[in-house]
């Protein structure tokens, strides 16, 4: 049985490669719904089928990230915007169940990319990281339009590796420093080449002092870079880079 599964396992593996993946991650919007997703802490994208009829670009995340919304278009109130949250399956036959709808968001929220009871549940069965036959959806409804974003889940302990940006590029302009990574500019929290950086919601480069859920952080003036292990204006920092 177990030698069934996971030859199941590598034919997905090897249909992926044949298939051709957008490289941006705008390419995870099914149609024009004017809602924007912000990952909280942005990894590199991953090839997630969408159960259906093919592969996706996707997005890596452990069951700790969140993420936060903006609107795209001025005269949209999020308050209008329902949040549906899905998990899909696909062991032979693809199967889609609705977790949770959120009625109503609201900007600065750091809303889970996977349901807290979908975890537990999922963690219970021993199915939590079964990534190759499952995958966990948001999707932001607003009149008759969708966005749909897919997720793959993996241990908070492996996604280092996955944080690390190393194939972007830095831009500046007058309003300030942006990165631009897979075509779009990236938002909140980045690590490039090791280093820690905060972009606001249009993409900017934040510094000096700033507050995150919570916790305060201090980046670097100059350089955007978030300190840690040392004391600035007589508040010392963390490994973390949290005011202690």
């Amino acid at each position: 049985m177990r030698w069934h599964r996971k030859a199941r396992q590598l034919r997905i593996l090897i249909l992926a490669v044949f298939l051709t993946i957008p490289a941006s991650f705008a390419a995870w919007a099914d149609s024009e719904a004017p809602v924007a997703l912000h990952m909280d802490v942005n990894s590199q994208p991953v090839s997630v089928y969408n159960g259906y009829t093919s592969y996706v670009v996707g997005q890596r995340a452990s069951e700790e990230d969140t993420f936060t919304v903006t609107n795209e278009e001025g005269g949209v109130d999020l308050s209008d915007v329902t949040l549906n949250y899905y998990l899909i399956t696909y062991n032979g036959d693809s199967q889609k169940y609705l977790e949770c709808t959120v009625h109503g968001l609201r900007p600065g929220v750091h809303y889970p990319v996977v349901r807290p009871e979908t975890v537990r549940r999922e963690r219970a069965n021993g199915e939590l990281y079964d990534y190759l036959e499952r995958c966990y959806m948001v999707e932001f409804e607003w009149g008759d339009t969708q966005k749909t974003y897919y997720f793959s889940l993996y241990p908070e302990e492996e996604m280092d590796g996955y944080r690390n940006l190393r194939l972007g590029r830095w831009e500046d302009n007058k309003k300030g420093w942006r990165y631009r990574y897979e075509g779009q500019y990236l938002t909140s929290w980045i690590q490039v080449d090791d280093t820690w950086y905060y972009m606001d919601a249009d993409g900017y480069m934040e510094t000096g002092w700033m507050e995150y859920k919570n916790n305060w952080y201090y980046l670097d003036p100059a350089t955007g870079a978030m300190r840690t292990n040392c004391t600035i204006d007589g508040f010392q920092l963390n490994a973390d880079g949290i005011r202690v």
